[in-house]
């Protein structure tokens, strides 16, 4: 409100309750990631403000991100900022939203990055999922509640979801966890493959 109302002399100034904040901001600078971190939030009408521990700003519709949309009216300023600053909270919705996604949703550079970086793991975990299908020498059409189809597209690279991730893990007769931390050595490793040559 300061920064809307011209104020410069306050423009580096956080006005707080809370006593978190100042220790927030301080951690946060100490370890380097005040451009990471949250040191506080608010809501007004329709609207979240966050103040990152580098002391930056931002503003974010409710409407404009999918997440918060979901969030009910009643409920939007029933939140809590997560300890170390990493997230904002809605326990009754169950939402965590942090600067990466708050910044993707007000700047359409950031947004870009993002979703290239979401596409390319999308597609490293797709390849890891193919790779352990095949050496454990399940067809496609062998995962017990997808249609070979789904398993094509997720393979290809166009994302799962955790339905999805449970019935690849009890086709390979596998823990969710356990299958994976399989997948996760398997990019892992074809990263390092990458790098060597």
């Amino acid at each position: 409100m300061f920064e809307r109302a011209g104020l410069r002399m306050m423009r580096n100034t956080i006005v707080y309750t809370d006593f978190n904040v100042p220790r927030r901001v301080l951690n946060a600078w100490t370890q380097n990631s005040q451009d990471e971190l949250i040191a506080k939030a608010s809501v007004s009408q329709d609207r979240l403000f966050v103040v990152s521990c580098a002391l930056q700003s931002y503003e974010v519709a409710f409407d404009s991100m999918p997440s918060l949309k979901r969030i009910p009216a009643g409920e939007r300023a029933k939140f809590i900022v997560d300890e170390d600053g990493s997230y904002v909270h809605w326990p009754a919705s169950d939402i965590h939203v942090d600067l990466d996604a708050i910044r993707a949703a007000i700047d359409p550079e950031v947004r870009a990055r993002a979703e290239a970086a979401k596409a390319l793991h999308d597609r490293r975990y797709g390849a890891a999922i193919a790779k352990l299908r095949i050496a454990t020498g399940l067809k496609q059409s062998q995962i017990k509640g997808l249609s070979e189809r789904q398993v094509r597209r997720i393979e290809k690279g166009e994302g799962t979801t955790y339905e999805a991730l449970r019935r690849l893990a009890a086709a390979h007769r596998l823990s969710l966890d356990e299958y994976l931390r399989k997948l996760a050595a398997n990019v892992s490793n074809a990263a390092l493959e990458r790098a060597i040559a």
